[in-house]
């Protein structure tokens, strides 16, 4: 082989051997903001992906988690400020959120899940209102300990049932309340809020499904380019 052919041979191993990488789907390994076993552990997946530890290809726009200097995973909506993510439970597609900041009440006074792939297990019609905090500390309500002061207290109920508040009660505020469970009224929001989450026009255990029966043996994918019918798939390492 002359020098001149030696020299083209080996350009064309330097150009096509970056193309070939890049078609090569690179596998997607389970994340976690946290090392190690610990109760509680986020493990973070398809259709999710965790920034900057895995790569955008791993998961979907709307997916997409951070990790806190904390080693707390949260998610962050495009019309919502930061949650704290508490769990995720990929056979049901339920996220549960909370705020970092303990007041889960103030968050829900402004909930917009819009632009995003997540909605509330359910809406309810709520009142929000303010009492004076010897009135409800004599009721059946219990106040929301992170809102009020030291003489006004914050309560949340049905809106069909607010003829049994403490009369002396005022209704700060009407909204379409993001809940977990459908009870008449919300015991100071200790819980989290649960959503669900759907991928396009079919549900994820559907994509999960076409995408593990078109991979090679012994791996399993989770990935769609529109998370919706038209699914592709990776390789993601087990």
């Amino acid at each position: 082989m002359t020098f001149s052919k030696q020299i083209l041979l080996l350009l064309s191993i330097f150009f096509f051997l970056p193309l070939l990488n890049a078609s090569d789907p690179k596998p997607c390994y389970t994340s976690s903001c946290v090392h190690g076993n610990f109760d509680g552990k986020i493990h973070v997946r398809f259709p999710f992906w965790l920034f900057p530890k895995q790569p955008e290809s791993c998961g979907h726009t709307g997916f997409n988690l951070l990790c806190t200097n904390h080693h707390e995973t949260t998610l962050k909506l495009p019309n919502s400020e930061t949650f704290l993510v508490r769990d995720i439970d990929y056979l049901q597609q339920r996220i549960r959120l909370n705020d970092p900041k303990n007041c889960l009440a103030r968050r829900l006074l402004s909930f917009d899940a819009s632009g995003s792939p997540f909605s509330p297990l359910h809406l309810l019609n709520y009142a929000f209102l303010t009492c004076p905090k010897e009135d409800v500390n004599s009721s059946l309500y219990k106040p929301i300990q992170c809102l009020g002061n030291s003489t006004t207290s914050f309560i949340a109920t049905r809106l069909d049932l607010v003829a049994s508040v403490p009369p002396s009660c005022k209704i700060f505020k009407k909204l379409l309340l993001p809940v977990s469970e459908p009870i008449a009224y919300m015991a100071g929001f200790a819980g989290d809020l649960k959503a669900n989450w759907r991928c396009g026009s079919v549900n994820n255990i559907t994509l999960q499904a076409q995408c593990f029966s078109s991979v090679n043996s012994g791996s399993t994918a989770w990935f769609s380019d529109t998370c919706g019918v038209s699914a592709s798939c990776v390789k993601h390492a087990t």
